[in-house]
């Protein structure tokens, strides 16, 4: 193995581990069946925590465009050796 596919691997790992923790901390959007029966109380979220969700989002996104770009690399690089 060489250095470069042994930094690109570290890559993907930190890359899927901050994806795996910044989508199970983000709030679910909806609350599924109980939500339509009983009433959604989403107005009533503080706008703190809607801000939150939205950073998260925006993290979780950037991680997945380094992950997708780390593992393009590694294919590409892989095929020329």
């Amino acid at each position: 193995m060489s250095a470069y596919e042994i930094v690109l691997g570290v890559v993907l790992i930190i890359a899927s581990v901050l994806i795996i923790v910044f989508t199970l901390a983000q709030t679910q959007k909806g609350q599924g069946l109980s939500a339509a029966i009983v009433g959604d109380n989403s107005f009533m979220a503080a706008g703190r925590e809607r801000g939150l969700d939205a950073k998260l989002a925006k993290v979780t996104k950037i991680c997945g465009v380094v992950f997708f770009v780390a593992t393009l690399l590694v294919c590409v690089l892989s095929a020329r050796l």
